[in-house]
């Protein structure tokens, strides 16, 4: 009578906890139904479909009723979207549904393989000095297709990825601004997430290998397959032996340190990824070298923590280097030669079965990308870095009608004359130029990180002349006494400032981030964007960047005045958005 008793007592106590979860994830359900929804809170139009998922093992926990809950967003974009004219450059970077990824034969369905990937801006988190429940850290990513390049992680990034369709293991490199906590604190769970996907990848390989190994050795012995089976699970010598990836990491000086000091401490071990921590030196605001070649360090005695060596930290597949500043004041991290008639391909046997030279945009990881970084004004002894990637000159399209007609069959020249270099024909008796088979020249596309600071200096302007788009921080507003005595003090910029800065860049699209913590609501988002369009004079577009939206910049870069001529308005560009 008493076991019952209590069995009947267990049971009520499960039912009760299971109708307070239902209660709070409805009503979580109908705050993010409304305008201020956690994560996509611009997207007012969109259809957020919220599904309690029945963990049925976990339910009888007070605290489960946080991971019950899943955001999908509607890719449709009739209804994220109030525009068509939206659809090609703004979308969201969550995962869809697999189900709507069957309706491949509709037009307006944006699935994964729809996407254009070439070149596309994602905003992991848009928030300020601390995350608050609309907006995480800072954390920009540029998809490269096959290959993501983080720009600053703060905490929090990680979990921000498990939203996306970023797989961990297309990150092979990661900017660094700047060593304050918001753009540096989630940068070792990011690279312990890297290498977790790259181990299971890895060990994959190895069960496949092992499994025909099995399979012929069954043939020839089968009382062997016991004792060859030993190890696999865990990987054993064959996993620790294979060819590890590599993530290449740059930042200010000190960043080495904080990375190798943080995984000592927290026994982290490094063991299937290949760390090379890359620091920029010789700036003007460096707390380590200084041009004396003396330490920075103001106290006598006393150790540099930013670059002395420290071997306690050491491990085997985390490095470090430094990269020296050139004489313009600027650092080149990446220089891809340009394509030349002597230009070897890349990779004879890629996976589509083509050869392809450098400047291809399906090359994946093998693709190079000019790299170039300066210093920013922020706050004085905080090194500030601004980065800027621009692709080499992306090929042409040929007509190959015009080419065959010319004497030239489909071959390496037609490569050669996408990239713009005349090639002889077949039988040697003339030269085929690439204005005569070219239906289109594209430009290349230009990205511009602009992270915290009071004031862009000359070398960092010159370098985001002319860019599609300028990733620029909004954290103050002149509404709200974000004046000139504000800047200088807190070492930020505000929405008139960045507007303007974009005006004399000579940039397509302006794109606002680093917001505050009270930056939140439909009124003041329009303020900002106001604020950005009065010192811009209407030579850019503006967004007001929220977390997981993502802008894809087309093959060409943007030409917004072929558009505007035309009387169609680019709403992707141009609608504000709440927070």
């Amino acid at each position: 009578m008493i076991s019952a008793w209590l069995q009947q007592q267990q049971q009520s106590v499960r039912v009760i906890i299971s109708k307070r979860v239902q209660n709070r994830c409805f009503a979580h359900s109908k705050s993010l139904q409304g305008k201020r929804s956690i994560g996509t809170s611009s997207l007012q139009t969109a259809n957020l479909r919220l599904r309690h998922h029945q963990y049925r093992h976990i339910q009888q926990f007070y605290r489960c009723y946080g991971s019950q809950l899943k955001v999908e967003l509607d890719p449709n974009p009739e209804e994220v979207l109030a525009t068509p004219a939206t659809v090609p450059y703004l979308r969201t970077c969550l995962r869809t549904p697999t189900n709507n990824d069957n309706n491949s034969n509709n037009d307006n369905n944006h699935n994964n393989s729809q996407q254009d990937m070439e070149f596309a801006i994602t905003f992991l988190g848009t928030g300020g000095g601390s995350p608050t429940m609309n907006r995480n850290g800072s954390c920009t990513a540029l998809r490269l297709g096959g290959q993501t390049w983080l720009f600053d992680v703060c905490e929090g990034t990680h979990r921000q990825l498990q939203f996306t369709r970023i797989s961990p293991m297309s990150i092979n490199k990661i900017f660094i601004s700047h060593l304050h906590g918001d753009h540096l604190y989630g940068i070792v769970p990011v690279i312990m997430g890297i290498m977790v996907a790259h181990k299971a990848h890895m060990n994959g390989v190895l069960m496949m290998k092992q499994r025909r190994r099995e399979m012929q050795s069954r043939r020839r012995d089968r009382r062997n397959d016991n004792r060859r089976l030993i190890g696999v699970e865990t990987g054993g010598e064959d996993l620790i032996m294979m060819e590890k990836p590599t993530l290449e990491i740059y930042g200010p000086p000190g960043l080495y340190n904080y990375i190798g000091m943080v995984l000592s401490l927290s026994c982290s071990k490094m063991n299937y990824l290949n760390v090379k921590v890359i620091e920029l030196v010789g700036g003007k605001e460096e707390r380590g070298f200084s041009s004396s070649g003396s330490s920075g360090s103001n106290q006598r005695g006393r150790r540099n923590v930013f670059t002395s060596h420290y071997p306690e930290i050491q491990t085997p597949l985390l490095t470090r280097k430094f990269l020296e500043q050139n004489d313009d004041r600027t650092w080149i991290i990446d220089a891809p030669e340009p394509v030349t008639a002597d230009t070897p391909v890349v990779d004879s046997k890629n996976r589509d079965g083509f050869a392809r030279l450098p400047n291809d945009t399906n090359l994946g990881t093998e693709r190079r990308l000019h790299i170039k970084a300066a210093e920013l004004d922020h706050l004085s002894g905080v090194q500030t870095f601004g980065y800027v990637v621009e692709e080499q000159p992306p090929p042409g399209t040929i007509d190959k009608d015009k080419a065959v007609a010319l004497g030239v069959k489909p071959s390496r020249k037609y490569g050669l004359l996408k990239c713009g270099i005349s090639v002889p024909n077949d039988d040697g008796t003339g030269e085929v130029h690439p204005s005569q088979v070219l239906s289109n020249v594209f430009r290349p596309r230009k990205f511009s990180l602009l992270a915290d600071h009071r004031m862009v200096p000359p070398p960092m302007a010159r370098l985001c002349t002319n860019s599609d788009i300028v990733v620029h921080e909004a954290t103050l507003s002149k509404k709200l006494g974000g004046g000139t005595e504000r800047i200088k003090a807190r070492g930020h910029q505000n929405a008139y400032n960045a507007g303007r800065f974009a005006q004399m860049s000579g940039c397509k699209v302006l794109a606002l981030n680093h917001f505050g913590g009270t930056a939140f609501g439909e009124s003041l988002m329009t303020d900002v964007l106001t604020e950005a369009r009065d010192g811009n004079g209407g030579a850019s577009e503006i967004v007001a960047t929220y977390d997981f939206m993502e802008i894809s910049v087309p093959r060409g870069g943007y030409d917004f005045d072929k558009k505007v001529s035309s009387g169609t308005q680019l709403q992707s560009v141009q609608k504000p958005f709440s927070s």
